[in-house]
């Protein structure tokens, strides 16, 4: 396969996801970076990826990205990097889609947008569909992964399972392989997906459930605590807001047809799969390098 996609954010959890399964397919990669001589930039490059040095805020590095691209896949972290605009990277990338007329577009945004929950997200959905270019939007939950990143906001830490979501709140959840097949699945098929939005969920679980999930398939116990919103708020507001909707009950994030998404692409893991597929030797990983 020719064709080049320009990926945003593929030094990242979600965007890396998707260049390796792009690239895996056979697709012609290009992707965006501050950091070219990082590790992650460097095996993107090993595996086949044309890496270009800079950022989204330099129109002119954005258009040497988009010019001469059959699609491309545009996702920026939100809450994650309270010091980026998000809505002004997600709207260049549209206008340079445009601009140079690309085949299509994919969107990633968050599940909810459409519901309050993340208005940059869903200013950037009406931008996109405003613009006139042939795109899908992509809603991913929480992504399972997220589990092992050992991030200061939640995950696998000490031990034990640490978010600030109530024990008994039933959380949506997709893995970022599923992702990156549905982005290609949109990218092969563009006149299938043309203006199709599809929210991502492959499982539904408690904290508590997840917890025992984890400690099935890791062979000892990890227990799930709560951590107050107070805490996450001292580390990300935009975070903690997410984790009080979650806790509400408000219907800021909508009920999922899991069965509908699994009929487009019969690989969707659930959270028991992630967890036979890569989840469980990841985590063990985590537990046995505690001091």
């Amino acid at each position: 396969m020719e064709q080049v996609v320009f990926v945003t954010g593929a030094t990242g959890q979600q965007g890396g996801a998707v260049a390796d399964r792009l690239l895996a397919d056979g697709w012609r990669v290009r992707v965006l970076t501050r950091r070219p001589d990082s590790d992650r930039a460097r095996s993107l490059a090993q595996a086949g990826a044309q890496v270009i040095a800079g950022s989204l805020e330099d129109p002119a590095t954005i258009d040497r990205c988009v010019d001469g691209a059959y699609g491309v896949y545009s996702v920026h972290p939100g809450p994650l990097a309270p010091e980026q605009d998000e809505v002004k990277a997600g709207q260049a990338v549209t206008d340079a889609a445009v601009k140079y007329g690309v085949a299509h577009l994919v969107y990633s945004s968050g599940l909810g947008a459409d519901r309050g929950g993340q208005p940059a997200k869903w200013e950037i959905e009406q931008y996109i569909a405003a613009s006139g270019v042939s795109a899908t939007v992509l809603r991913p939950s929480s992504f399972m992964e997220n589990l092992i990143t050992q991030s200061d906001t939640v995950g696998i830490r000490d031990g034990a399972l640490r978010t600030a979501a109530a024990a008994h709140v039933r959380q949506q959840f997709i893995a970022l392989d599923d992702i990156g097949a549905l982005t290609a699945l949109a990218l092969r098929n563009p006149d299938d997906y043309r203006g199709r939005t599809l929210e991502l969920v492959g499982d539904v679980l408690t904290p508590s459930e997840v917890a025992a999930q984890v400690s099935a398939a890791v062979g000892r116990t990890v227990p799930y605590i709560q951590r107050p919103i107070e805490e996450l708020r001292r580390i990300n507001e935009r975070f903690a807001r997410g984790y009080e909707l979650l806790n509400s009950g408000d219907g800021s994030v909508p009920d999922v047809d899991i069965d509908e998404l699994r009929a487009l692409h019969p690989g969707l893991m659930t959270f028991r799969d992630w967890l036979e597929a890569k989840g469980a030797k990841l985590i063990r990983s985590l537990l046995d390098a505690r001091p």
